[in-house]
């Protein structure tokens, strides 16, 4: 199942995009030999043969009950509340220290909220997701 319109995720066009809201992982299993899950910069390559059966009986259970998507669908983006809060926060105009210091966070842990955010929002920098989270009413 992918998450992005079919020309942005390199899919030929005999490929069926369906999408299931309570799956927010990628999810891909090929030759019924190795299944792949994640986010596009964590994603877990499995091999043994037992989980891989096993990833495949469940994407056949979570295949059947998603629904399908035309081409050129747009997922809508879900971030957590976490993530939500820091962007607006950012958007006020505040720096990452300060919003760390008012949400009881290190700055660090503020920049990975803001890359996660980045790599779901599929922007690379901040400027492209504050134009995005406006347009798209995120936050």
């Amino acid at each position: 199942m992918v998450d992005s319109p079919y020309e942005t995720a390199g899919l030929p066009r005999s490929v069926e995009l369906r999408v299931d809201p309570l799956v927010s992982e990628r999810f891909l299993v090929i030759d019924g030999r190795l299944a792949m899950t994640g986010h596009a910069s964590r994603m877990a390559m499995v091999r043994t043969p037992v989980l891989v059966s096993l990833l495949g009986d469940l994407f056949e259970h979570v295949w059947s009950r998603a629904e399908s998507r035309p081409r050129g669908w747009n997922a809508p983006v879900s971030l957590t509340e976490q993530e939500k809060t820091v962007l607006r926060m950012a958007a006020e105009g505040m720096t990452d220290e300060m919003i760390g210091r008012r949400l009881g966070l290190t700055s660090r842990t503020v920049r990975r909220h803001m890359a996660n955010a980045m790599e779901r929002l599929g922007t690379h920098s901040r400027l492209q997701t504050g134009v995005r989270i406006a347009q798209a009413g995120i936050v």
